[in-house]
C-alpha cells in the first residue's frame, strides 16, 4: 500500500511539474512554440563538422546542430558542453599522461544515446589517411595521432579508449612512445611534460575540444549515407552531411527537419538533447522551429526580370517583417542596418592560396600579396565588418591562453610594409601570366531550374552577384598595374573543390573556416604531414600530405614540429610565431581579412543570447513575441511556396 502511494505521489508530482512547466512556457495544449523565420548562413555545402567547410557562416549552423566535449563562453571560458567533467591523470602503472572527461546523459536527435565511442569514431574518422580534413592537426597531441593520420599505424593505435558509455580516456603523446630512430623517421618531437607542463597541455585540449568541427557524429549513420545515391536523383553521389534531413543526425539543440538544396533549411528542436523522460516540453530549447528558404528555390516561380542577390533578397524580407532576424549582408545593407546592428569577433578568414608548384618564385609570391590594399578591399569592396588582415593567424586567437594578449597583438602587423611599390620592388619588372579560381556559394546545378537551361546560363545569372568576385576583381586590376595577368574565374562548390584538392589552379581564393583559439591550427596545415588531407603514399611507404599550396619546407616543417610537441606554452607560442614569420616570408598564402559575425533583429524577437568566443550565437532560448498569430499566417505562405516548388521540380522531370 505505502510502495503504491509513493509511485500515485510521483505521478501526481511529475504530472504537476509538466503542467507548470508548459505553463512556463507558455504552451497550450498540443502547441509545439514559435516557428521562427530568419536568415542565418549562406545553404551550407555539408553540415559534416568534420569536413573543408566552404562558407564561413556555417559554423553557426553547426553549433546550432553539434555540441562538442566543451564550449567557449564569449569571454574565452571553458565550459561543459557533451562532456560536464574532466580531469588529467598520471598513470604511473603504464606510464601514461592522460585525461578524461565524463560525458553528459545526452542523445542523439534519432533518439539512441551520445556515448564516448562516438567521439571516438568522430576523431578516428578526422584522423584516418582516407579522410580530408582540415583539422586532423588539433588532435595530434594524442598518442600515435600523426602517425595514424600519416598512415604509419592503425586507428587501433590511437590513445583514445572508452572506459565506459560516458567516460572517454585521452592519452597524451609524450617522449618514451618514441625511439630515437623513430622520431626521426616518424618526423616526431613528443613532449617531455613535468607537472606544470602537463596541466597546461590539459587545459589546452580542453579548448581545443570545444571546436565544433571535433563534435561526435553517428558512425552507423555516416556509414549508412556515405557514396549515397538518391532514388530521385541518379546524377549525384552524396556524402553524409549534404543530402537530406534524414541523413543528418544531430546531438546539439536542433536537428535538421528539412533540407532542400537552394530552397530552405529547417531547424527544428531536437527534443531528444538532454532527454528527460518525465518532461513533456524539453526544458533547454524554447523555440520549435528556425526556418531559413532562399531565394534560388524562388527562381523558379519568380516574375522578377532581374534577380536579386541573397543578401538583398534577405533583407527585403527583413524590411517586409518576413523574417525577424538578419545576419548577412551586402555592404548597401549593411550601412542601412548599421545602427542597430550586433557584432562579435569570430577566429576565421578569407585568404588567397598560392600554386607554389606552378608559382615557384618566392618573390612573385611576396608581390602578389603585397600589392593587395586590405583596408581597401574591407571599406570598399566588401564593406560588410570585416577587419584588414595583419598576418595569416587572425585576431582573437589565444597567445599562451586567454589571460595573455592575442596571438595577433604580440606577433604584430606582418604585412605592415605591403604597398604597390614594394610589390614592383619583389617583381623586378617579370612579366606573369596566372589563373585564379574564386567560389561561386550558391551551386544551382544542384537545383534543375528551369528558368535556365544550361550550368554555364545558371552561372552567370548570377556572375555578378558574389563578393568573393568582387575581390577577385579587385586583385586582378591590382596585379595588371605590376605587368602580372590573371583571369578569375567563378567556379561552383563541386568544382571548386575538386580544383582545390587537385592542386588545378595557380591562385586560388579559400575560406579559412578553423573555430580555433589556437595558433598551430592555421600554421600547421601548411607543414608536411599536418594539412589533414588524404594520405598518398610513395613506393617507400612514406605518407605524403602537403598544403594545398603544394608547399615543401623542411626548415617549416621542422618548426612546426617544435610547435606541435613543446610543452612549456611561452616556448610553444614563440616557435608558432616564428613559424608564422617564416610562412609570411616563404609566402604559400596570405590572408586578406577576418570575419565578424553581425546581425540586425525585429523587435518582436528577444531572448538572442550572447555570442560565444567563436561569434556564434545562442538561439535556445529565443522568443518571437504574438507568435501564434504569426506562425498562423507564415503557414499559409509557405505552404504556396512549397507548392510551388514542387509544381516547379514536377514540370522540370517532364521536360
Amino acid at each position: 500500500m505505502r510502495h503504491t502511494m509513493k509511485k500515485v505521489l510521483a505521478l501526481a508530482l511529475c504530472l504537476c511539474f509538466t503542467f507548470l512547466l508548459v505553463t512556463a512556457c507558455g504552451l497550450k495544449e498540443g502547441e509545439k512554440g514559435a516557428n521562427i523565420h530568419l536568415y542565418l548562413a549562406d545553404f551550407p555545402q555539408t553540415l559534416d563538422p568534420a569536413l573543408l567547410q566552404a562558407n564561413s557562416d556555417t559554423t553557426q549552423l553547426l553549433t546550432l546542430l553539434f555540441e562538442p566535449l566543451t564550449r567557449m563562453d564569449s569571454d574565452g571560458k571553458v565550459k561543459g558542453a557533451l562532456a560536464d567533467d574532466w580531469y588529467e591523470e598520471y598513470d604511473k602503472v603504464n606510464q601514461e599522461y592522460a585525461i578524461y572527461f565524463e560525458l553528459n546523459e545526452s542523445q542523439w536527435s534519432n533518439g539512441t544515446g551520445v556515448t564516448a565511442d562516438d567521439v571516438i569514431y568522430a576523431w578516428k574518422r578526422i584522423l584516418s589517411p582516407d579522410t580530408e580534413s582540415p583539422y586532423a592537426s588539433l588532435l595530434y597531441c594524442i598518442k600515435n595521432a600523426k602517425a595514424v593520420k600519416a598512415g604509419f599505424m592503425t586507428s587501433d593505435d590511437l590513445g583514445i579508449t572508452a572506459e565506459d558509455d560516458h567516460l572517454l580516456k585521452v592519452v597524451f603523446e609524450d617522449a618514451k612512445d618514441f625511439s630515437e630512430e623513430e622520431q626521426n623517421k616518424y618526423g616526431i618531437h613528443p613532449y617531455v611534460y613535468d607537472e606544470e607542463t602537463f596541466e597546461a597541455a590539459c587545459d589546452r585540449f580542453v579548448e581545443t575540444v570545444s571546436n565544433i568541427h571535433l563534435s561526435p557524429v553517428s558512425e552507423n549513420v555516416v556509414k549508412r549515407y556515405t557514396d549515397y545515391v538518391a532514388e530521385d536523383d541518379k546524377t549525384r553521389v552524396y556524402q553524409w552531411g549534404d543530402y537530406s534531413a534524414a541523413s543528418i543526425v544531430s546531438n546539439g539543440l536542433f536537428k535538421v527537419q528539412a533540407f532542400v538544396p537552394g530552397h530552405r533549411l529547417i531547424l527544428e528542436r531536437n527534443n531528444y538533447y538532454r532527454y528527460d523522460e518525465d518532461n513533456a516540453v524539453d526544458k533547454y530549447v524554447t523555440p520549435y522551429r528556425l526556418s531559413i528558404y532562399y531565394y534560388e528555390g524562388q527562381l523558379r516561380y519568380s516574375t522578377q526580370e532581374e534577380h536579386l542577390r541573397q543578401e538583398d533578397y534577405q533583407a527585403q524580407r527583413y524590411r517586409d517583417g518576413q523574417i525577424y532576424m538578419l545576419s548577412s549582408f551586402t555592404k548597401d545593407t549593411y550601412n542601412e542596418f548599421k545602427g542597430d546592428m550586433k557584432t562579435s569577433s569570430t577566429t576565421n578568414g578569407y585568404a588567397y592560396l598560392f600554386n607554389t608548384k606552378n608559382i615557384p618564385e618566392q618573390e612573385v609570391r611576396q608581390a602578389l600579396a603585397a600589392a593587395l590594399d586590405r583596408n581597401h578591399i574591407v571599406n570598399d569592396v566588401t564593406g560588410t565588418g570585416e577587419i584588414a588582415a595583419t598576418g595569416y593567424v587572425p585576431s582573437h586567437v589565444f597567445n599562451t591562453d586567454r589571460k595573455s594578449d592575442d596571438f595577433r597583438t604580440v606577433g604584430g602587423n606582418l604585412y605592415a610594409d605591403y604597398n604597390m611599390d614594394r610589390a614592383k620592388e619583389l617583381l623586378g619588372g617579370k612579366k606573369k601570366t596566372y589563373r585564379m579560381i574564386y567560389l561561386i556559394p550558391d551551386d544551382f546545378s544542384r537545383y534543375n531550374t528551369t528558368q535556365y537551361s544550361t550550368k554555364t546560363q545558371l552561372t552567370n545569372a548570377v556572375w555578378n552577384y558574389n563578393v568573393y568576385e568582387d575581390i577577385a576583381n579587385y586583385a586582378v586590376e591590382r596585379w595588371a598595374e605590376l605587368g602580372i595577368t590573371v583571369k578569375a574565374t567563378g567556379m561552383v562548390y563541386t568544382d571548386y573543390q575538386k580544383a582545390l584538392q587537385e592542386g588545378d589552379f595557380d591562385i586560388i581564393g579559400y575560406n579559412v573556416v578553423m573555430d580555433s583559439t589556437d595558433a598551430l591550427a592555421y600554421l600547421a596545415p601548411f607543414a608536411t604531414l599536418y594539412s589533414g588531407r588524404k594520405v598518398a603514399f610513395d613506393l617507400e611507404g612514406f605518407g605524403s600530405t602537403l598544403s594545398y599550396s603544394g608547399l615543401e619546407s623542411a626548415d617549416y616543417d621542422a618548426i612546426i614540429d617544435r610547435a606541435a610537441y613543446t610543452a612549456k606554452a611561452s616556448e610553444r607560442a614563440d616557435a608558432l610565431h616564428e613559424a608564422e614569420r617564416l610562412l609570411t616570408d616563404l609566402c604559400p598564402a596570405t590572408m586578406l581579412f577576418y570575419y565578424t559575425n553581425n546581425y540586425v533583429a525585429n523587435s518582436k524577437l528577444s531572448k538572442i543570447g550572447k555570442a560565444d568566443y567563436y561569434g556564434c550565437l545562442n538561439l535556445e532560448d529565443l522568443n518571437l513575441s504574438d507568435w501564434r498569430k504569426i506562425n498562423a499566417d507564415e503557414e499559409e505562405a509557405s505552404k504556396a511556396i512549397d507548392e510551388a516548388f514542387s509544381e516547379a521540380q514536377e514540370n522540370s522531370k517532364a521536360k
